[in-house]
């Protein structure tokens, strides 16, 4: 009787909204799911309204259901309800993107959220680890430590969940070392478009375990992943220095210092990132000794003119603490949010013209700007980066040569992000653009960018790779009931 009651709500909220088609569409996919004993969310209960309140506040969207499955049968049979009934399907792992892709990226997806597919057990002697899609970093990171001191290579924000960071990228303060979340996948399990399950691995549906690896959210949805993982290290030298630019030129210098000593120097064993904002900082970690590290550094911190800062010796779960955004353990419902626009650039190579263009863009806006913006440098490739040296196409991920990983980020902390505001970022990057003339720069999909069109997305999101792509959604979703507005085939 409840279950009809809120049916019956749920119906009456999009009458006013939606066509007679849509509703009619809506009621077959909801008796479906029903009659499939696939567990879902009540619209206007209080755990589908948090649900729904997106990381990024700017970007809201409603589904035709919302799916929270317990079981990989109804992982299959919500897949199956959506194609059945055309609507589009996707897969929710944690909630953190930055355009909503865990809500479709536009009204109308079936959601299937995959909050209770979180374990983690760990083979200490193979030194592997299966991880539901649905684990949080944090929660994931501590439960790998508890068992035998293990760790995998992830980001830095803890309440991400672990198929979204997966399946298109995952940098972090120890990729260098040990590369990319997607690089260290052994093996996932996954429900395709025609609700069958299957493993994707190097010997088993091999193209489809390379487009999973960079493109994944197109082509079905990952239940567990296999991961390689290595045995925590301890007694890390983490560093934070403060850096305050006078002048377009100090930038520029200490931008080309760094561009150059990652390209050329930078050892696998250190892992850094500039923070440019109001404040900007110089941080990281070095997985080596103090007087290594005091030699290593020293001439590159004199090179981009920082001379203060500080520097300690912290445990494995210390050091992942020191570079989150709040607590490694996580609470249920995930309720961290921001309203912000955000960008990103993937560059093989800034000219000195391009670093020149951003430094004085910078000077001239930036620094004016008193919206809480940022653009952080993550130092990601070059001659000892573990991320270079995985062949370009081994896997879907096409940005194996970027020597940074830049995010542009602008936020405000109260009221609504006014859409005017995109051109302060879309003017920076078009700044550097501008003076790279032929250049085709690589962005991150997991900085998602709602500004890009479906054609620009697939061009920056996956450069080289995408034709690939395209052939290989042909073969394992020929119907696209894995949608999305920049997904591979979209």
């Amino acid at each position: 009787m409840a279950y009809h009651i809120l049916l019956l709500a749920s119906l009456g909220i999009w009458l006013s909204n939606a066509s007679p088609a849509t509703i009619s569409k809506r009621a077959a996919l909801d008796d479906c799911l029903k009659t499939a004993s696939v567990p879902t969310l009540a619209s206007g209960s209080a755990d589908y309204t948090q649900s729904l309140k997106p990381f990024n506040l700017r970007v809201t969207f409603k589904p035709a259901a919302y799916a929270v499955p317990a079981t990989v049968k109804h992982v299959q049979d919500a897949v199956a309800c959506g194609a059945k009934n055309s609507v589009q399907v996707t897969a929710k792992s944690g909630g953190h993107s930055y355009g909503s892709h865990g809500l479709g990226g536009e009204d109308g997806h079936l959601i299937v959220d995959m909050r209770n597919f979180a374990s983690v057990t760990v083979d200490q002697t193979a030194q592997t680890a299966v991880i539901g899609t649905g684990g949080r970093l944090g929660d994931v990171a501590t439960a790998l430590y508890s068992q035998g001191k293990q760790a995998i290579s992830h980001g830095t924000c803890p309440g991400v969940g672990v198929g979204g960071l997966s399946l298109h990228g995952g940098y972090g303060l120890i990729s260098r070392l040990k590369g990319l979340t997607l690089d260290n996948i052994l093996s996932a399990d996954v429900v395709l478009a025609n609700s069958t399950l299957v493993t994707a691995s190097p010997t088993q549906n091999a193209d489809l375990f390379w487009a999973l690896r960079g493109a994944g959210a197109a082509f079905g949805i990952v239940t567990n992943f296999k991961f390689r993982t290595f045995t925590a290290p301890e007694s890390n030298i983490v560093f934070n220095y403060y850096f305050s630019p006078s002048s377009a030129t100090a930038l520029a210098t200490a931008l080309t210092a760094l561009q150059d000593f990652t390209r050329n120097s930078q050892p696998p064993e250190l892992n850094m990132r500039l923070f440019l904002s109001g404040f900007t900082t110089f941080s990281g970690v070095y997985y080596g000794t103090r007087a290594d590290y005091d030699k290593l550094m020293n001439p590159l911190l004199s090179k981009m003119g920082i001379s203060s800062g500080s520097v300690s010796t912290n445990t494995w779960l210390n050091t992942l603490t020191s570079f989150s955004n709040g607590p490694l353990k996580q609470v249920t419902p995930y309720d961290t949010h921001e309203n912000f626009f955000a960008k990103s650039l993937m560059p093989e190579y800034l000219s000195p013209a391009a670093i020149t263009a951003l430094s004085n863009y910078w000077s001239a806006n930036a620094r004016s700007n008193s919206r809480s913006w940022y653009l952080l440098f993550d130092c990601h490739g070059g001659k000892g980066s573990a991320i270079s040296n995985v062949s370009a196409d081994a896997t879907a991920y096409a940005h194996r040569n970027a020597t940074f990983k830049m995010q542009f980020y602008d936020r405000i902390y109260n009221g609504n992000y006014d859409s005017s505001w995109f051109g302060f970022l879309n003017g920076w990057i078009k700044a550097i653009s501008d003076a790279s003339p032929g250049v085709n720069f690589g962005m991150y999909i997991n900085y998602a960018d709602t500004s890009l069109t479906k054609d620009e997305a697939h061009s920056h999101y996956w450069l080289g790779n995408y034709e690939k792509l395209t052939k290989l959604k042909a073969v394992w979703d020929p119907t696209k009931v894995f949608e999305g507005p920049q997904l591979v085939g979209s």
